[in-house]
């Protein structure tokens, strides 16, 4: 019989001897150093010591209008000062409205009085700093230098750099170039920090074969001097982009994401961390109407496919974010529904997020003729989903299984235009009313949110006698005053923000701002309208042809017309067209496609040929130009000028226009002087898309009202605005 016996070795008394005094010896230097170290008062710094209290109880942090920085506690209900207004230090630099011309940015870093610490590069001289961020633990830093990533495990650490950017190749790390920030990711930031703030997820995204866009500036010296940046127009080569990922605990080892190899993927849409270690990323392609959404290992770099769909294009969902069950096994998104005669619906559907399920049918949790727009959060111990939809109402049953119920319908009078934003585990939600009564802020616990309102902020800024003349506007609801001549009608096309294709202008959202104060102060009356593919009504199974996106919505437009012509309270013989950009566009494209319907136009920046815009909005709707020329000149807006010559209109733009630049007025400009065709012009030297300076928005609104107190002559509603009533944009 064999056994395993274990053996023990027996020391001699002189080895036992050495070994007591060695331990006598270590327990004696661990008694001092631990004294040291508790007789030794604490160095934090303020930043941490905030940082620190914030995690002890559940806090909401907000600054006030004086410039104070307040912590309120949810559970004592008791408001401290974190910082104030004398204690907040600006740093600022001169910078272009458009991100991609940025010399230098505007930065606020709010900091103790005692502890002013400046970020700068260590190995850099005269670097700009393009953007800083707090991470999730402690005083976690990220910032970006140059196009540059540098990390701090705490504000008063050493950094870290951890990429290392090719500037004159034109890359840059962690923050969006001006492709990406304007219609991509539609953020500047380019970078997310993982929940336990051990990794840090970045966009790599790299123009070095871009084309490059001039911007003139032609103030403050002897000579005209350029911008550059990368902008990628119809048909050009696009940036390229990758996504890496870096350990921040311990030695920094970075990893790329690597997407499927049947994936040809040309943008990066959507990045969101769903665990520590686990990332959900949507890659597109070029024309942007195939979407795959991977989940990727931060560990290994390997990405799996867990959905692949045919992007709406006019539904603008490319930078939705899911939500998934806290395992990952099963997620959450927002998709197209058939609802019986009138089309597909926007709602919740669930999908498996493993890989050894084949490909299954989404299962819909809601149903019916309403739009689910937003995925607040999912809190899976109550078995609930916070959702912002189109319709209000509760106590609905959803086959039977799935309850709706509203939370916010009964929360404020005057308020059915809502956003909200969720704590971290979701028992408080902070609550944007947004109109169409005064907006308001509150906070409230999920489980009893009629309970008590935290915090109650509302706008009253606002004068009463403006706010009451600004609703004095919608055509459609008004009735006829007695005593009172039908009212000049202004039709906005699309909205004064840029509105797209697929975006919603018709909104309950308060709005107070130049448009409604010439409704009050001129007795105009406004109108927005949205065309098909809107919000909330359904889409038709025979989906527009997005290549005749600039025909359609005309057609869509002077249906409209047709019927507020009709209204008592109207004047048709005074309709007038305003627009920006490609609201600027349809409005030409309009008075081009009528006679004498309109009896004046302003276009603000129009964009004129989609062959000098930007390639992933022109694409997006028209395709590549070397495959869809005929696309491409039906849209443009230079095949007719001659439908324009004899028609009265003003265009005004920013000759430092980075989004839509001024060569699409300049060729438009340059065909009508051919056809010798009667138009006004204003230009803004070296401004932007964005008017800046007070005294050119001024100019802006006074010149507008000028153009239409000359073109519509006979009008006796438009008076002569008086300087006491100019209102700052």
């Amino acid at each position: 019989m064999k056994q395993t016996w274990g053996v023990q070795m027996v020391p001699t008394d002189l080895e036992k001897g050495i070994g007591i005094a060695i331990v006598v010896i270590l327990a004696v230097m661990s008694l001092v150093i631990l004294s040291v170290i508790l007789l030794t008062p604490g160095k934090k710094s303020c930043l941490e010591e905030k940082r620190q209290q914030s995690r002890d109880v559940l806090k909401l942090a907000l600054r006030t209008r004086e410039g104070h920085v307040l912590s309120f506690s949810l559970t004592s209900n008791l408001t401290s000062t974190l910082v104030d207004n004398s204690s907040v230090v600006s740093y600022s630099n001169t910078a272009i409205e458009d991100r991609g011309q940025i010399s230098g940015l505007c930065l606020s870093i709010c900091v103790c009085s005692r502890d002013l610490l400046e970020l700068n590069p260590p190995e850099r001289e005269k670097a700009v700093l393009q953007y800083a961020s707090w991470g999730p633990q402690g005083s976690q830093l990220a910032y970006v230098f140059d196009g540059d990533i540098y990390y701090k495990p705490s504000a008063t650490s050493k950094a870290l750099r951890l990429t290392i950017a090719d500037l004159e190749q034109n890359v840059v790390n962690g923050l969006s170039d001006w492709t990406y920030e304007e219609e991509v990711l539609l953020t500047y930031v380019a970078h997310w920090w993982s929940m336990d703030g051990a990794r840090l997820a970045y966009l790599t995204i790299n123009n070095s074969a871009t084309p490059v866009m001039e911007i003139p500036h032609f103030l403050g010296g002897l000579y005209p001097s350029n911008v550059l940046f990368p902008y990628p127009k119809a048909g050009s080569s696009i940036p390229s982009v990758s996504l890496f990922v870096v350990n921040l605990y311990g030695p920094a080892h970075t990893l790329e994401m690597m997407p499927p190899d049947s994936l040809r993927a040309s943008y990066i849409s959507m990045v969101t961390w769903i665990s520590s270690t686990r990332l959900a990323v949507r890659w597109l392609n070029r024309a942007q109407n195939q979407s795959v959404l991977c989940v990727c290992e931060a560990t290994t770099g390997a990405c799996s496919e867990k959905h692949k769909m045919a992007m709406d294009i006019m539904q603008n969902k490319r930078q939705d974010v899911p939500l998934f069950s806290a395992d990952g096994s099963v997620f959450y998104t927002i998709l197209p529904a058939k609802q019986g005669a009138r089309g597909e619906f926007q709602h919740i559907a669930g999908l498996s997020a493993q890989p050894a399920i084949p490909s299954v049918p989404p299962r819909f949790l809601t149903s019916g003729s309403w739009d689910v727009t937003f995925l607040c959060a999912l809190d899976e111990k109550a078995g609930k989903m916070y959702v912002i939809v189109t319709v209000c109402g509760d106590g609905v049953d959803l086959d039977g299984v799935f309850q709706r119920r509203c939370i916010s319908c009964t929360l404020m009078d005057g308020c059915r235009f809502f956003k909200a934003e969720f704590s971290p585990n979701q028992t408080h939600f902070i609550l944007y009313c947004l109109g169409p009564g005064i907006p308001k802020v509150t906070v409230h616990n999920t489980k009893d949110p009629s309970s008590k309102c935290y915090i109650c902020l509302s706008h009253l800024f606002i004068t009463v006698q403006v706010a009451v003349k600004s609703y004095f506007m919608s055509p459609v609801l008004q009735p006829m005053i007695p005593g009172l001549s039908p009212y000049l009608l202004i039709l906005f096309v699309l909205s004064l923000r840029d509105g797209v294709p697929g975006s919603q202008s018709v909104t309950e959202e308060f709005s107070l701002d130049w448009p409604q104060v010439l409704s009050g102060t001129h007795n105009v009356a406004l109108a927005w309208v949205d065309g098909r593919s809107g919000v909330g009504r359904g889409q038709k199974t025979t989906t527009v042809d997005p290549r005749k996106l600039g025909s359609v919505r005309v057609k869509d437009y002077l249906g409209v017309v047709e019927l507020l012509m009709q209204l008592p309270y109207i004047d048709d013989r005074r309709i007038v067209l305003y627009g920006k950009a490609f609201g600027g566009y349809l409005t030409l494209k309009m008075l081009a496609a009528t006679d004498n319907v309109f009896q004046c136009t302003a276009a603000v920046a129009p964009i004129t040929d989609f062959r000098l815009y930007s390639a992933a909005f022109s694409e997006r709707y028209l395709g590549l130009p070397a495959k869809e020329e005929h696309a491409y000149s039906t849209a443009s807006l230079l095949e007719e000028v001659n439908k324009l010559k004899d028609e009265r209109f003003l265009i005004l733009h920013g000759t430092a226009d980075a989004r839509v630049h001024f060569q699409h007025s300049a060729e438009l400009l340059s065909r009508l002087v051919k056809v010798e065709a009667n138009y006004s012009l204003q230009l803004y030297p070296d401004e932007g898309h964005v008017l800046r300076e007070a005294h050119s928005i001024q100019h802006f609104q006074r010149t507008v009202v000028n153009y239409l107190q000359s073109c519509l002559k006979h009008s006796i509603l438009l008076d002569p605005i008086e300087d006491d009533e100019e209102e700052d944009d």
